[in-house]
């Protein structure tokens, strides 16, 4: 496993730089906005949460801009993008930040035999999945836009994407999906931008959103600050060649797992089948190697 150190002085190359952040105005957000403006970058800040976002503007005073921004929706999501691109004139790294979850559980409904099914929430599938799609589209769009400058696409993912997380049915199988999603994009993104653009994943183990519950069983494990995963959310933008890389926060400690699954795919796939797989892999996605 290759594990990364961002350093303080490390976030000096982040100057000049535009950088978009949705789900920016608290938590883990708002640690990433205060690390990027303080090493000089333009910031972005979306964030549904209008009281939060606007204070946090106002603080920063310059280089910032606040637009209220809802992930869940197209159109909210397009707008911030536009208004981002009047206010600075570039985007150079966006960061889809953004994520919900519920401790509501529909099993237990659906175990009530004796009353109407109720329709499942979706909102989680909405923000945290159909979310990083129109901002996958937006980013793209707007890259598109400076072919020459390397530009960075970062979702938030989560150890959910990895590893079973009940009753957190939706919250685990939405940040399935975000990991998914980049990796069906990390062959593909670089191929059509000639190498300038890349996309990766950071996958926090234990954030601000944990609930107090959570937190009393987890104990004495190390645990994660919000600047720290904030650090790991910006490393593709201080290291442009990282590409197609789920990182793992766990203590503040960034390690990327992408490396060790495709090195142990003989052990837990089997050695043939691991082989026909790697072939199907390279055909598919025409490349020399896989």
């Amino acid at each position: 496993m290759t594990s990364y150190e961002v350093k303080d002085s490390d976030l000096d190359a982040l100057g000049g730089k535009t950088v978009l952040i949705v789900g920016a105005a608290t938590g883990i957000g708002r640690s990433t906005v205060l690390l990027a403006h303080q090493h000089g970058a333009n910031v972005a800040i979306g964030d549904w949460n209008e009281g939060e976002g606007e204070a946090l503007a106002t603080s920063l005073k310059e280089r910032v801009l606040f637009q209220k921004c809802d992930m869940s929706n197209w159109e909210s999501v397009v707008d911030f993008f536009k208004k981002t691109w009047e206010a600075f004139g570039a985007i150079d790294v966006v960061l889809a930040n953004a994520g919900i979850h519920s401790e509501k559980t529909w099993l237990a409904d659906a175990l009530r035999v004796s009353e109407e099914l109720v329709h499942p929430d979706m909102n989680t599938m909405r923000v945290n999945l159909d979310g990083m799609v129109y901002m996958t589209q937006c980013a793209i769009h707007y890259f598109a836009r400076r072919p020459e400058v390397k530009t960075q696409l970062v979702f938030t993912g989560s150890a959910a994407s990895f590893l079973d997380t009940p009753p957190l049915y939706q919250y685990c199988a939405s940040k399935a999906g975000v990991l998914g999603l980049m990796r069906s994009l990390r062959t593909d993104i670089p191929r059509v931008t000639k190498g300038q653009t890349t996309v990766n994943m950071v996958a926090p183990w234990q954030t601000s959103m944990t609930s107090e519950k959570f937190l009393e069983i987890w104990g004495d494990l190390p645990s994660n600050s919000t600047q720290g995963v904030g650090k790991a959310l910006l490393l593709p933008a201080l290291r442009p060649g990282l590409n197609g890389l789920s990182l793992l926060v766990h203590g503040d400690q960034i390690t990327d797992l992408e490396e060790s699954l495709a090195a142990t795919m003989p052990q837990w796939m089997g050695q043939e089948l691991s082989e026909e797989v790697r072939e199907g892999q390279r055909r598919i996605l025409g490349v020399e190697k896989w």
